[in-house]
């Protein structure tokens, strides 16, 4: 008998909604198994809100909440129960930095459940806190650990038949995307908790690639090279989740592809724009650069807004020229605040409403602030062409954050160095206690000194998110 696997997904209590976007790589690796022969279970775990509709951080499993699907269809939804490690050989988790602490809870019950159990960890916080999860011991620590793409270390370590060894093994592998020709699993019933709007219809989102061009200072992921996943597989995604939205009722649906660049170039985007109409989205969502929109324009938005694009996330960042000289957003390259007005005005012109992603910097100073304040303002009260499928007009939105220098980000590096004048962090044992702390995903303040006060930025940032409008 070949041995089975749980696919885990932990809790997301620091979200303000569990039920936004899937956490997709559990439904790929399900899918990889299946084309494998090999069985598994996938759990989507959750906290449940109570009567007034709010969520509390966990204090034990007891806390949480599981939805447990095989062989697509939904089988349990309901409060944690240690019998999912019944018969199971491997427990694999996807797992984000802030999932990390019930990573752990989950690995210490199954080892008590099942003795002999193993346990992988994949994910972004395996990727970026490697030295971390390494480190961990007694019954939290791993078996395997995935820091890269997870499909070929999982099918490897299956095939050899779990072998025993060393905790904390390392299994590093970057697959050939080209090669991943099945799409993640879309099971019904676990869909149709999904709910995210795009111009004023139903939404479930993909990706078409894994990497970013872009080499942001305060990125974890910048500069990793941009792998894209073959035709056929995005073909048979897009078409199974359209699907979903015909068997829940929606005669008219979007998609959202969370890519990091998702626009990138006029041919990309005519190849992508072409597939979302052939299979019937009214709507969709995508990721650019203020860069690429100046430069190429109406050969680049053009097939995105005649398809139903109505809305693009930009990342503008600042207002700030010395704040964006210091970030490094064109990999070296000098690049203007003014080309950040203009990729507004141009994308607004064209009937697409730009979500623009903004932060606030620990050398900023009043001058700073002050000239991205007045950048968001221009955001939010600049025209957009057009209405939603609701009759509403279009309107930009704006999200404000302060940030947080992340391991293995240059602004780490930079910042640990003592070279950005007026800034230093507290002891690196410190920062490691206040990362991603909170059920509202914020982060303890890192920060031994900046420029100007916390309580002045936050003033700022809250102004700043204000003035988002009520929909988008």
């Amino acid at each position: 008998m070949k041995p089975r696997t749980l696919l885990v997904k932990p809790p997301d209590p620091f979200l303000q909604a569990e039920f936004v976007y899937q956490q997709l790589a559990p439904h790929y690796l399900e899918s990889w198994l299946a084309a494998h022969g090999y069985p598994a279970t996938l759990v989507v775990m959750y906290i449940a809100p109570d009567a007034l509709g709010r969520r509390s951080e966990p204090r034990t499993l007891a806390d949480c909440h599981m939805i447990v699907v095989e062989d697509g269809a939904v089988v349990t939804d309901g409060p944690f129960d240690s019998a999912i490690f019944d018969d199971i050989d491997l427990l694999a988790l996807s797992v984000m930095t802030p999932q990390a602490e019930y990573a752990g809870w989950l690995t210490a019950a199954a080892r008590k459940a099942r003795p002999g159990i193993k346990v992988m960890m994949g994910g972004s916080h395996a990727r970026y806190y490697l030295d971390q999860v390494v480190a961990l011991t007694g019954d939290e620590a791993c078996d395997y650990v995935v820091p890269h793409d997870g499909w070929q270390p999982l099918l490897d370590m299956l095939e050899a038949g779990l072998p025993d060894g060393p905790r904390s093994r390392i299994l590093s592998h970057q697959h050939d995307l080209k090669l991943i020709t099945m799409a993640p699993t879309r099971p019904l019933e676990l869909m149709a908790r999904y709910s995210y709007e795009i111009a004023g219809l139903p939404a479930f989102h993909t990706v078409t690639a894994l990497g970013c061009p872009f080499t942001c200072h305060f990125c974890e992921a910048g500069g990793e090279r941009t792998r894209f996943f073959p035709r056929e597989m995005i073909d048979a995604d897009l078409a199974a989740m359209a699907a979903a939205h015909r068997a829940l009722g929606r005669d008219k649906f979007a998609v959202m592809f969370f890519d990091d660049v998702g626009l990138l170039n006029p041919r990309q985007t005519r190849d992508l724009a072409a597939r979302v109409a052939a299979h019937g989205y009214s709507a969709w969502r995508a990721f650019t650069h203020a860069y690429l929109v100046v430069r190429h324009g109406q050969k680049l938005l053009g097939p995105f807004a005649e398809t139903g694009g109505r809305r693009v996330g930009i990342g503008i960042e600042t207002g700030s020229q010395r704040s964006l000289d210091l970030i490094n957003k064109r990999n070296g390259k000098a690049q203007s605040v003014e080309e950040h007005y203009e990729a507004v005005r141009i994308a607004n012109r064209l009937g697409i409403a730009v979500d623009a992603f903004t932060m606030i910097y620990p050398w900023e100073n009043e001058r700073d602030l002050a000239a991205t304040t007045a950048l968001i303002e221009f955001v939010i009260d600049n025209p957009v062409v057009g209405e939603d499928h609701l009759g509403r007009p279009l309107r930009n939105s704006v999200d404000s954050t302060i940030m947080l220098p992340y391991q293995g980000t240059r602004f780490n590096a930079l910042l640990q160095a003592g070279q950005v004048p007026g800034v230093s962090l507290k002891s690196e044992a410190r920062q490691r206690e206040l990362f991603y702390k909170g059920v509202d995903a914020s982060s303890g303040w890192v920060y031994d000194e900046t420029v100007l006060p916390r309580e002045r930025y936050l003033e700022v940032q809250a102004y700043r998110n204000s003035l988002r409008p009520d929909y988008r």
